[in-house]
């Protein structure tokens, strides 16, 4: 009896066994598989949470921050988008180009629901001829590596807190009528340093309301005086902007060292001297809120 055939036979049901077995019995590995969930292209108006900066750009964020409810405190929201990184206006920066602060900053006029910079007249009608006064910062936020891994290439501009989280949101803040401001510029003392503020919340003496070119002459401050205590009376709400004698509305006219006006410190524009449009404490005792939009509540002392 020839066994070459018996052994060639034996030899395919060990292979086929070796082959097909593994799919029937198997070799199991242990978890579970699950989706990984790409963040969609944020939208003008989302409040986002976790927004960490690329250590290897400056003023741009880079990665998947969590959008929240604006009436959830959260530390950035989206004031401006482009479809495309390609869309996005650019500076030159290190040998090359990045997105523009510039740019983005300049954007914010229009979120807050202020006329631009070239709008001849009023800022708002709340604000009248006056520019705001915030505290501010502003970043660039784009895709992760896994939202362009998929096709996503946008760029965002987000404006930030220096003092942590913002409480409710922002968008057109200075268009209609006035409301608690949760990036209120606030000094801890009577006197105004250009570009050094606190958090309202903590204690202070002065909050700033808005800003506006100006010179040194007398009677340029004795103008912006009156439009000043208007001013405050909008923004505030109160009947009475001096609170019985416990407040005091003033103009404090101020230098500007390098002659630049940077968002949410200055008008816009330019120029040697700004009228700053302030209320503040008329004794020792301190405020530990803003005021803006308060109406006649009771005033937030420390």
């Amino acid at each position: 009896m020839d066994r070459r055939p018996l052994g060639i036979g034996v030899v395919l049901v060990v292979l086929t066994a070796a082959l097909v077995t593994p799919i029937f019995s198997g070799h199991r590995i242990g978890g579970r598989a699950a989706a990984v969930e790409i963040a969609a292209q944020p939208v003008v108006g989302d409040c986002l949470l976790d927004i960490r900066r690329d250590p290897g750009s400056a003023g741009v964020a880079d990665g998947q921050p969590t959008v929240v409810p604006c009436t959830v405190p959260h530390h950035g929201e989206i004031i401006t988008q482009t479809a495309t990184m390609a869309a996005a206006p650019t500076s030159r920066s290190g040998g090359g180009q990045v997105p523009s602060l510039a740019a983005c900053a300049k954007t914010a006029y229009w979120y807050l629901g202020v006329h631009p910079l070239d709008w001849v007249g009023q800022r708002s009608v709340s604000l009248d001829s006056w520019w705001p006064a915030f505290a501010a910062d502003f970043g660039m936020l784009r895709p992760s590596p896994l939202q362009r891994r998929v096709g996503q290439s946008w760029v965002a501009c987000v404006m930030t807190s220096p003092h942590g989280l913002i409480r409710g949101s922002t968008a057109h803040l200075y268009g209609g009528t006035p409301r608690p401001s949760p990036i209120a510029l606030c000094s801890p003392t009577a006197e105004i340093v250009l570009y050094e503020s606190v958090s309202c919340d903590r204690p202070h003496a002065t909050e700033i309301v808005g800003w506006r070119v100006a010179d040194q002459s007398s009677a340029h401050q004795a103008t912006f005086e009156q439009s000043c205590t208007e001013l405050v009376g909008r923004m505030t709400g109160r009947t009475d902007t001096g609170a019985d004698g416990a407040l005091r509305v003033a103009v404090a006219i101020i230098r500007s060292t390098d002659g630049l006006a940077r968002e949410g410190w200055g008008p816009g524009h330019s120029g040697p001297y700004r009228a700053a449009c302030t209320i503040g404490t008329a004794g020792p005792r301190l405020l530990t809120g803003s005021v803006i939009g308060l109406g006649d509540a009771p005033l937030p002392w420390n």
